[in-house]
């Protein structure tokens, strides 16, 4: 009975119960409960999947122990042992494999304190457990269980089993702290908060946080930390890492809420009193405004912060209400967290039948453009997410609304009926009212959002607004991708999106540049076919002479044409798409069946015609536009279900189509298989006219890459099993591809090509499965013939051309033959083969195309890791290749080396952190797992002490590098420590200056501990008298010092590690004379005492003396004791004389201020190499003078000195942009004397016609840009800001002309971007009077608009940098570029409306004229201005001027919208107040006249145009140039008839009739209204 008991303790029906009922009858003396207790134990201790309800049963066990009515088993239960079993239990299988049935170990736990009939034996048992958690949270033990022992506390904090007084008091005693109860909470929250960088322990310390937040303190006393608590413990948390915000709010703030709702309301009102990130003088991106829209992120998620505004199913008592104004200073700041945060706040409810406020929905509309354009492509994604929520959201809010109006509607019926009083009628009406004025809302949202969405399709919008408009159509289109969407429903949406206009606009972006646009818009144009569209939809495409089908044939046509005539990559593309759509429109089969038909045959004559004249073919007939026109069709066949005679049509296509592709092979093999193919054209086409390398070499790649890529799709259907009606290549059409393949791959010399031709071979291989009968062989046979490449191949290339992805495709298969063991040895066996330079020509060398393969096989993701296994002996194998006579096989070799250095490392480590080198802490290789890496990193550093002869130079670099760089960023393995040691230290005395410097650098690795000091004392001691083993051993405490200040800066604070570094590096010149004969040596032993006066200064070393004085007298001491021989030396080392001045000019700062100004001046202007001069220019930028502006001024004459008296542009450039920094500074203080400390006017003139007289080059040129601005500024504060008359204005004025000039789309991205900044330090120096009192001068026009213009560029970097420069105009509000340049406009108008000149403006900037040159220095600007405008009728014959070229030349901008420019000036046209009566010449009609005159000519080319040619999609319009133009034109002409101009009336009228006849985009004729 005893063994069928324990034998059934593991079976699914065991029933504790009946255990300990058996248990009672059985001898107590035996004690069964122990055995069946560890039984139950160890089957509850395994992995979840296994384990079942182990836990389950264990716990009843205990518990009906604990009931039990023999005493025996319930001392069992309650005995203190029994429950830390249990602890153990829980604290290690709840960390490796939580499951819900752990929480019952706790359930028990607690049940044994509290129910304990020892009470002594409850409450140790609860100390000894809070102890061990305790310890565990607060790093104490070493006990990895960090998530048990959290959870463990807060189940017990939760379960009142203890007060949060009492832990901290355990806490206290574990630690030995003070009593301070401030200071506790700070340091116990601050452990807590410090698990949150590792992911998996985020959600459970979060909730530990909450619960200690929101608990009591005490028993029986309801005291527990406030809101302002919280927020110094949240404040402290994320002092420590920035990372932690997101955690915080979904694992702090998010729970906080639900726990304690009222107090979580109060902590959002404390954030927001904090928070600096709204207002007119909005502060940086600080943390508490970090917390505080992270707080209202959360709290919007669980219903608690409401939209701005009221509205129906609002309760303001228990919600946080934002305003309006705050949440709009947000949606437009700089920052994209606190943007994207806003837009979240916004749009997110819990509710997705809650209405908007009008006003959350008036800033949707004002500012969801703005995010639909920014160039950071996760917040267009973000927004994405969120629009598509708030589209489920208005949709669901719509039809709820209606209901409810219905609903209302019948109970009034209803009270009416029965003659109810009219108190309640009247409550139904208003209610009624409400209702339907919410719903008009929504509707009217509706409207504008989808007009919104159609506008954004305009040519003229940039990419960003392309892509994310199409995202957010799909969402309207396809409601199944919406959040709890399953099937199709009425939408308003896509009722209102989809009609002509729109169809025509998505049509058009087919065809885009963008290959994610051309996908998104054929998925949208697909998403309307019969046979996954909605017929509804497709009856609202109205206005259509043809069907729909019929409209995709003709823009088919066109579409195929275009691409013929360009042979451009994107026409081709989005030709080969339109066919694929036209495919899938098709009613029946034998329409659909035609298609693929009609391109094969197209094909094939293309081919015929290439195989005869080749010129002419890729002249005139690229093919790769109709091989992808296959590959788009085939992938829409092949998941279609065919009859038999269909599949007997296919099959014939199949071939022919394969036949294809092999005879492309052979027309344009003799191009992309030649050595160097990017330069080949072969002699028979020298002499033909208009071809070139670019087009031959073009028309032959992208024949092959399509070609392939077809290849591949036909291949891949072989996954489906036939017999099904469904499209299965052959086996004989899989051979021929796999053949083809295979040739291509062996063959080609091109990289692009044999990338796109590895991808097929390598989906034939995984293939070879489908087809088992022969499967193997083929593999045995691509096999072979790839070692027969390596054997017999001309190794060409340094990475063997395609041979390497053959033998990865092979091993992808992961067939049993040939097997990966079995290749990968017999490449280790081709590799290890002897080459000597006396056999070879260094033509064939099979090792090289080994060491390839393994190379690629390491890099492969898919490979990698069944290689790991052989990394070690890849290592050896590549350090021996190190050895080789022959170059190819050496260079191989390293760069295996160096695949296999990041198999070790991996690829995510950032830049900088691979550049710093080992921290002395982690573990960046586990040594243990590749245990030959340590001997052979030995063996390396061994080889290159061996090396003699001619090799030794690079042979020691190539071998001793890769080994230095693994120690210098894994550190030390320690089972071969001390030998490494030695053999690296012996390296520092290399005659190899490089081989020096990494030596020094990973023997930092070995001193990252205490006692380095005496490490690097005895390293000096070993020196002797080598000057490279003196300069070597120098170099490894300069970087030892600088790596300690970084990751180790306790080991620098001790005062016996200052004083004794200070004397060993004052001794050292006495006992070693390297220090004062050796140039090199010297120069690194000057920097590494400047260094140390650094880290004194900054108290990084300490010192026993005073602070600075030691490091600095050792600074002084060193440069005086080495003036005799520095003046010896200096005249052959460059080094050495950058590095005394920069140390002199350290020690002079560091000194008496009275000695500045004289050594700068001697320094500056008595170095006669113009790199140290640079040098030291750069130093100086880095010197910290904050605290003396006299200092500053000095620095500002030694600049203006080094311009006055060095020609080289070099120095000249340095100084500059010093000068431009420092004035900066002292323009941006408060101080009256600010000007004292600037250079003077006339040293200003002097300066700028010294600047203009010099040899220039263009930085130098950007700097004089970049300083003309602070300049400029010094000079108008002088003046009292006033610029009215006088040389000021005029020099205000060019000024003006010069930033506008630099500010140009054609202009460097430095030139722009110094332009930028020189209008930020004018405008932050400026105060422009209040709005109240005065207007600006006008003379300051020029500039403000090179500001607008920035605000435009097309690099974000330029319109961000423009942004910040706009702030001091706007209230020093922090504002993204968008919205900066509506404000700045609106500035604009405000200040300047009044004038001729902005008026002129105004006028020139709605035509899309640019500033003429003299315009702002004219004398009559306004003239200038309204002058020598270009004739619409001009730039369309320019703009609709057909290009063919190859390669099209890229706009300069591509972010600016010319519509939305044009919408822009001409909004300040209709807003201008009419001029005043003693108005100048050109008065307000002379503008209008001349905008009326211009936009009447281009009215009637456009209705000439309209009338002659017709449009429709790939029309005439669909150019965005000509589409900008007309554009401009219509806007002008709708402004111009509000205001009354009869003759542009009429003449838009006239455009719209003939337009419309035409099929002009819709766009453009909506424009006509306005």
């Amino acid at each position: 009975m005893e063994s069928q008991m324990f034998a059934g303790i593991n079976d699914t029906d065991f029933n504790p119960k009946h255990a300990v009922s058996w248990l009672e009858e059985q001898p107590e003396d035996l004690q069964l409960w122990q055995p069946m207790f560890q039984e139950l134990l160890q089957g509850a201790a395994k992995p979840r999947q296994s384990s079942g309800n182990a836990c389950v049963k264990l716990y009843g066990f205990v518990e009906q122990c604990s009931k039990s009515s023999q005493e025996a088993l319930r001392d069992f239960a309650f005995a203190k042992s029994t429950a830390l079993k249990l602890f153990d239990f829980f604290m290690e299988w709840n960390e490796q494999d939580s499951h819900r049935s752990m929480r019952l170990v706790l359930d028990y736990l607690a049940y044994s304190i509290i129910k304990n009939p020892a009470h002594k034996v409850g409450a140790s048992l609860k100390a000894t457990i809070l102890n061990n958690t305790l310890s565990t949270i607060t790093q104490q033990s070493s006990r990895p269980s960090i998530k048990s022992a959290i959870l463990a506390l807060d189940y017990f904090v939760q379960k009142k089993l203890v007060y949060l007084s009492h832990v901290l008091e355990i806490y206290r005693q574990i630690h030995g702290l003070s009593p301070d109860k401030d200071a506790l909470w700070n340091t116990f929250i601050a452990k807590i908060f410090a698990w949150m960088e590792l992911h998996y322990v985020c959600p459970i310390a979060g909730k530990l946080l909450v619960t200690i937040f929101t608990s009591s303190w005490d028993e029986g006393r309801d005291i527990r930390h406030q809101p302002e608590k919280w927020h110094e413990f949240i404040y402290k948390g994320m002092q420590l890492d920035i990372e932690y915000l997101e955690p915080i709010k979904l694992y702090i703030f998010v729970p906080l809420f639900k726990t304690d709702r009222t107090g979580s309301l109060k902590y959002v009102h404390h954030l927001t009193s904090l928070q600096r990130l709204t207002g007119n003088n909005s502060s940086s991106w600080d943390l508490n405004s970090m917390l505080w829209l992270a707080m209202l992120e959360a709290g919007k998620k669980v219903g608690a912060v409401d939209e701005p505004g009221h509205g129906l199913k609002q309760d303001t008592k228990s919600t946080f209400q934002l305003r309006p104004d705050i949440l709009e200073n947000v949606l437009c700041h700089d920052s994209h967290e606190a943007r994207s945060s806003a837009i979240s706040i916004l749009i997110a409810s819990p509710s997705t039948t809650k209405p908007y406020t009008a006003e959350a929905l008036g800033l949707l509309k004002q500012h969801l453009p703005s995010f639909h354009e920014d160039p950071d492509p996760k917040m267009r994604y973000d927004v994405l997410g969120h629009s598509r929520n708030m589209i489920k959201r208005i949709q669901n809010t719509i039809e709820s609304l209606r209901k409810e109006s219905e609903r209302i509607l019948k109970k009034m019926n209803k009270i009416a009926s029965k003659e109810a009083d009219g108190q309640a009628e009247k409550h139904q009406t208003d209610a009624v009212a409400e209702v339907n004025n919410t719903l008009r809302q929504h509707e009217d949202y509706v409207s504008w959002y989808v007009g919104f969405l159609k506008n954004e399709l305009a040519p003229t919008a940039s990419y960003q607004r392309h892509i994310t408009a199409l995202k957010a159509m799909m969402f309207v289109l396809k409601p199944a991708l919406l959040p709890g969407n399953s099937v199709d429903s009425p939408s308003e949406l896509r009722t209102l999106l989809v009609d002509k206009t729109w169809f025509r606009s998505v049509l058009d972006l087919i065809m885009d540049p963008f290959d994610d646009v051309r996908e998104t818009a054929a998925s949208l144009i697909m998403s309307l076919s019969p046979e996954c569209g909605d017929s509804e939809l497709q009856k609202q495409v109205d206005g259509l002479e043809e069907t729909l089908a019929g409209e995709l044939r003709s823009f088919c046509s066109k579409a195929d044409e275009l691409a013929r005539r360009t042979a451009r990559a994107d026409h081709s593309d989005g030709a080969a798409r339109s066919f694929e759509l036209l495919c899938r429109w098709c009613k029946n089969a034998e329409d659909r069946m035609q298609i693929p038909f009609s391109v094969l045959s197209n094909l094939e004559a293309k081919l015929a015609a290439a195989e005869q004249d080749l010129a002419n073919a890729v002249l005139q007939a690229p093919v790769h536009g109709s091989f992808a026109s296959l590959r788009y069709i085939w992938g829409s066949l092949s998941s279609t279900n065919f009859s038999e005679t269909e599949l007997e049509s296919l099959a014939e296509l199949q071939d022919r189509a394969i036949a294809c592709g092999s005879r492309i092979w052979q027309i344009v093999k003799h191009v992309l298989c030649d050595d160097s193919p990017e330069g080949h054209l072969p002699e028979e086409l020298e002499e033909v006219d208009g071809l070139d390398t670019k087009d031959l070499l073009s028309y032959s790649f992208r024949a092959i890459h399509e070609s392939s890529n077809l290849m591949r799709i036909i291949a891949s259907n072989a996954r489906q099993t036939s017999g099904r009606g469904l499209l299965v290549p052959s086996r004989r059409n899989f051979e021929a591809i796999g053949r083809l393949t295979f040739d291509e791959l062996s063959n080609l010399r091109h990289r692009g090509a044999f990338t796109t031709v590895s991808q097929t071979f390598t989906s034939c291989c995984q293939l070879v499965k489908h087809f088992p009968n022969d499967g193997s062989s083929l593999l045995d046979e691509w096999y072979q013939g790839a070692v027969n490449c390596i054997n017999t191949q001309a190794s060409t290339t340094r990475r063997s051309a395609g041979i390497p992805a053959l033998i990865v495709g092979i091993l992808s298969s992961s067939a049993d033959h040939p097997s990966f063991e079995d290749v990968i040895r017999n490449l280790q066996d081709i590799g290890r083969r002897p080459a000597l330079v006396s056999e070879t020509d260094g033509s064939n060398l099979p090792q090289v195309h080994a060491l390839n393969c393994i190379k690629d096989i390491f890099k492969s993701s898919y490979l990698s890791k069944r290689a790991d296994s052989y990394l070690t002996e890849c290592l050896e194998l590549a350090a021996n290749s190190l050895r080789s006579e022959i170059w190819a096989i050496r260079n191989c070799g390293l760069l295996l080396l160096r695949s296999l250095i990041d198999c070790l490392f991996g690829t995510s480590e950032s830049k900088t952190s691979i550049e710093a080198g080992w921290d002395g802490r982690t573990v960046k290789i586990p040594y243990h797992k590749f245990k030959a890496l340590p001997a052979l990193l030995v063996n390396l550093l061994e080889m290159g002490q061996q090396s003699k002869g001619v090799l030794i130079g690079s042979q020691t670099a190539e071998s001793v590098f890769p080994a230095l760089d693994i120690i210098r960023r894994a550190g030390p393995p320690e089972e071969f420590r001390n030998k490494l040691y030695d053999i690296i230290a012996w390296y520092l005395g290399s005659r190899i200056w490089h081989v020096r410097e990494i030596a020094a650098r990973t023997l930092c690795s070995f001193l990252l501990k205490p006692g380095w000091l005496g490490s690097v004392e005895e390293l000096l001691a070993n020196s002797g008298t080598s000057a490279n083993k003196s300069h070597g051993t120098l170099l490894t405490l300069k970087f030892l010092l600088e790596r300690l200040a970084d990751v180790m800066p306790d080991q620098l604070s001790d005062d016996d590690i200052g004083t004794g570094l200070v004397d060993i590096l004052t001794r050292l010149p006495s006992v070693n004379p390297c220090v004062g004969t050796c140039p090199e040596t010297r120069a690194v032993y000057i920097e590494i005492a400047s260094f140390v006066a650094k880290l004194s200064y900054t108290g990084v070393l300490s010192l026993r003396h005073t602070t600075y004085e030691p490091s600095n007298s050792l600074l002084s001491r060193t440069l005086e004791t080495g003036n005799d021989s520095d003046k010896s030396i200096t005249s052959t080392s460059a080094l050495l004389k950058i590095r005394i001045t920069e140390a002199s000019i350290q020690l002079a700062f560091g000194q008496a201020k009275k000695g500045v100004d004289s050594t700068l001046e001697s320094l500056l202007t008595n170095i006669s190499d113009i790199n140290a001069v640079c040098s030291v220019l750069e130093r100086l930028s880095t010197v910290d003078l904050a605290h003396l502006n006299e200092v500053r001024a000095i620095l500002i004459d030694s600049y203006v000195q080094v311009c006055f008296k060095i020609d080289a542009p070099e120095p000249r450039t340095i100084a500059i942009e010093n000068l431009a920094a420092l004035v900066d500074t002292i323009l941006g203080e408060a101080s009256g004397k600010r000007l004292e400390h600037l250079p003077t006017d006339e040293t200003i003139a002097q300066l700028w016609a010294d600047l203009r007289g010099k040899p220039m080059n263009p930085s130098l040129s950007d700097a004089i840009i970049r300083v003309s601005g602070p300049l400029f500024a010094t000079a108008v504060s002088r003046s009292e800001g006033s610029s009215q008359g006088g040389d000021l204005e005029a020099q205000l004025r060019s000024w003006g002309a010069m930033m506008s000039d630099a500010g140009m789309a054609d202009q460097t991205f430095d030139t722009r971007m110094a332009a930028v900044n020189a209008i930020h330090s004018f405008s932050s120096s400026i105060a422009f009077p209040p709005e109240e009192t005065s207007d600006p001068s006008i003379a300051h026009l020029p500039w403000l608009l090179a500001l607008y213009d920035a605000l435009n560029d097309d690099d974000d970097e330029i319109r961000a940098a423009a942004a910040t420069a706009a702030s001091p105009i706007l209230s020093n509000q922090r504002l993204v570029s968008v919205e900066a340049g509506l404000r700045l406009l609106h500035w604009l108008q405000t200040h300047f409306s009044d004038t001729a000149e902005f008026r002129a403006h105004v006028a020139r900037r709605m035509t899309g004229h640019t500033l003429p040159a003299a315009a702002t220095v004219a004398e009559e600007t306004e003239t200038a201005l309204l002058s020598d405008w270009t004739p619409a009728e001009a730039q369309l014959t320019e703009a609709m001027r057909f290009d063919d070229a190859l390669f099209v030349i890229e706009e300069q901008n591509l972010y600016v919208d010319e519509v939305r420019e044009a919408r822009r000036w001409t909004d300040v046209f209709s807003s201008l107040p009419p001029p005043p009566p003693s108005a100048p010449s050109p008065s307000s009609s002379d503008v209008a006249a001349t905008l009326s005159q211009w936009t009447l000519a281009g009215l009637q080319t456009l209705t000439r145009l309209a009338r002659e040619n017709e449009d429709g999609p790939l029309g005439w319009t669909a150019k965005p140039e000509v589409f900008a133009i007309c554009a401009r034109i219509l806007i002008s002409g709708a402004a111009l008839a509000k205001v009354g101009d009869e003759a542009v009336t009429e003449a838009l009228v006239r455009f719209r009739d003939e337009g419309g006849k035409a099929g002009v985009h819709g766009s453009l004729l909506a424009m006509c209204d306005g």
